[in-house]
């Protein structure tokens, strides 16, 4: 007679667990789109570019007199889509049946974002490539630890 010992056990068990744990969305979306936030707002509120890596345009002379003097931003011409500050700083991680994604906790700075984007005709607002690639590139780390767990 011969027995056979095996973990067999321990072993589908873990992989039900990191299984469990790839379909969380808690652990893999939200945080990507909480590291994300940051890019954005660098690529949009600092540098001034659209979602194609464009600029967004540039400032008429008597707008940039009013953001100088009412709101004490730089002589920049490059739009940053911010004059109060309220939109960059509205940006937020929302739950979806997806999943989740970005986008804006007050429904007026929706609307001042899709205005700027129809103002100066571009994609602003949704990910870059580079944000995207981004993206990708950390859900496969997340995969990964999730999987050598």
């Amino acid at each position: 007679m011969i027995t056979i010992k095996s973990n067999i056990k321990v072993v589908t068990g873990r992989i039900k667990q990191q299984i469990e744990q790839l379909k969380n969305k808690e652990y893999l979306l939200r945080p990507v789109a909480i590291e994300v936030i940051p890019l954005m707002t660098e690529r949009i509120h600092q540098k001034g570019e659209a979602s194609d890596n464009s600029q967004i345009g540039t400032y008429s002379s008597g707008y940039l007199k009013l953001r100088q003097k009412k709101y004490k931003r730089d002589s920049s011409t490059i739009v940053i889509a911010s004059l109060t500050r309220k939109l960059e700083q509205d940006w937020a991680v929302i739950a979806t049946t997806n999943g989740y994604g970005i986008g804006f906790l007050n429904p007026l700075s929706l609307q001042k974002a899709r205005w700027v984007e129809g103002i100066k005709d571009k994609k602003i607002f949704n990910l870059s490539k580079s944000e995207q690639e981004y993206a990708v590139e950390r859900i496969n780390e997340l995969i990964s630890d999730a999987l050598s767990s």
